[in-house]
């Protein structure tokens, strides 16, 4: 079993804390005899992070690692090749690893990046176990997006509840009442964030919430099929489309929205005639659709400026153990014509 640092803390008899300022040089000082128990323990137990550690000692290399699950969601793809301009501008170098949201591929990729000195990370993940945590306070780091927040990172993300509130609202302007949501995969912040942010919503409509109205899906066009499929022959939506009531559709994200739509015109249900669809995310590809997609749209180049920004001002003030900070972006609700809307226009007056 790999040896973490808190294996070599109680090898040595010392705080986490006091491995991380040895293997960091800094920011505090530790005691000779300290240090050389934490030295010991770490080469007795072949604690591998010593090495990085090691590395992070040298001059910068102008160097930043991105951990991503994948490029091709496109919300994904669109925030990586901001963030590489950013990164170009500002001088530096981008090494990218696709993590397809595996922990132990996750953490093979931030290993190999500080092995090779990147000066930073960025970190686009639904999850981060103990030992990527750990590796995260060896070198500045800034989560992204959906990235759960760690002790040490600053973290930069949209407003995904408030987001959530604006999408359902407009449905309901629409005289919606029954809006289902395909939501991203379960026990995730964004998830949790915007499935709040639709039952916050109807509830201050004073529309009663029904849990069966939500289908859990992975960001992929074909989880986003299935997950239409299951929401559209559920007995409480299937009865208000024979009742001939027009029914809403949140997604939380575009890629799902796309595969909603195929269920949709699979099963000869009319998008907008009978539902309603909009979604968050408001890529490139949402205006590619038919009708074109309402989203809200995550302003991809503001993210990435902050989150570079954020992450240079750490790196160029040794910050890895300074105290993090919370950047929230607020979005834009992009009008198309999947709600019902004429795009970029007002909404359509009902008959």
């Amino acid at each position: 079993m790999t040896a973490t640092r808190a294996d070599v803390a109680r090898l040595a008899g010392v705080s986490p804390a006091l491995v991380s300022y040895v293997m960091n040089n800094g920011p505090r000082p530790v005691s000779p005899e300290a240090r050389a128990r934490i030295e010991r323990a770490i080469d007795t137990l072949n604690y591998k992070p010593n090495a990085i550690a090691r590395a992070l000692r040298g001059s910068e290399t102008k160097m930043i690692g991105l951990l991503t699950p994948d490029t091709e969601n496109p919300f994904f793809a669109e925030l990586a090749k901001a963030i590489e301009q950013e990164l170009f501008d500002d001088g530096y170098l981008l090494l990218v690893g696709i993590t397809k949201d595996d922990p132990s591929r996750q953490l093979q990729y931030a290993r190999t990046f500080l092995e090779r000195k990147v000066d930073g990370l960025l970190i686009l993940s639904s999850r981060v176990g103990r030992a990527m945590t750990e590796l995260c306070d060896a070198v500045p780091t800034v989560t992204l997006d959906r990235t759960p927040l760690l002790p040490h990172a600053s973290s930069v993300e949209t407003d995904s509840m408030t987001g959530a509130r604006r999408i359902v609202e407009h449905l309901q302007m629409h005289d919606i009442q029954l809006i289902g949501c395909i939501a991203g995969p379960p026990q995730t912040r964004v998830t949790e964030k915007r499935t709040k942010g639709w039952r916050i919503q109807q509830n201050a409509m004073g529309y009663a919430e029904n849990r069966n109205l939500v289908a859990y899906a992975s960001f992929t066009p074909q989880d986003g099929y299935e997950a239409a499929k299951r929401l559209f022959t559920s007995k409480t939506i299937a009865d208000a489309l024979r009742r001939g009531e027009h029914v809403g559709l949140f997604t939380h994200a575009d890629v799902q929205a796309l595969g909603a739509m195929h269920a949709l015109l699979d099963m000869g249900i009319d998008v907008p005639g009978q539902v309603a669809i909009a979604s968050f995310d408001g890529t490139q590809l949402s205006r590619h659709f038919t009708p074109t997609l309402t989203s809200y749209a995550q302003p991809v180049d503001e993210i990435a400026h902050s989150a570079v920004s954020e992450l240079i001002r750490r790196i160029d003030t040794g910050g890895q153990q300074q105290q993090r900070r919370s950047i929230k972006i607020e979005g834009n609700l992009r009008i198309g014509g999947s709600c019902g809307c004429k795009p970029d226009g007002p909404l359509l007056q009902k008959a």
